[in-house]
């Protein structure tokens, strides 16, 4: 009877064992979620100078004028074959949006006629041809991983 009992207790342990090593393991949480985040560039006019980039991850600072706040993260880069690809590193999951001009004569600013239209190509995320920035509900997108690149044709 107690070797029985003794069988049983083992029994129960290893049984206990095998059931916590097949628990599923949690999700991954927003805050735990980070990647690399790719922007592709299409349709600029020519090689010169290089794309500016404004990422943002709230609505005060899609409008950065309107506030002083700046973006999330800025970058810029290179363009090839009138095509630019970037990519920001160890971004967390989440919403975002982004602004970019083509700064052709490099002299970090978006150039204006006198009328205050641009001179220089430009662009937001999901708002292709849009010739007034939209707004941060328009313009937003999730970055996970499973959507790591957005392209913005220009």
């Amino acid at each position: 009877m107690i070797l029985r009992l003794v069988i049983l207790a083992l029994l129960s342990q290893i049984t206990f064992a095998e059931e916590t090593v097949k628990a599923p393991v949690p999700a991954a949480t927003a805050a735990e979620c980070h990647g690399d985040f790719k922007m592709i560039v299409t349709g600029l006019d020519s090689d010169e100078g290089q794309i500016k980039f404004d990422l943002d991850n709230a609505a005060d600072t899609f409008k950065p004028k309107e506030n002083g706040k700046p973006a999330f993260t800025k970058g810029r880069s290179p363009i090839k074959d009138k095509r630019v690809e970037y990519t920001f590193k160890d971004i967390p999951c989440g919403e975002y949006a982004v602004k970019l001009y083509h700064d052709a004569n490099m002299n970090q600013t978006l150039d204006k006629n006198f009328i205050g239209v641009p001179k220089e190509q430009y662009g937001f995320s999901n708002c292709k041809g849009c010739m007034l920035p939209p707004n941060w509900k328009k313009a937003k997108f999730t970055f996970d991983k499973e959507h790591p690149t957005i392209t913005i044709e220009l």
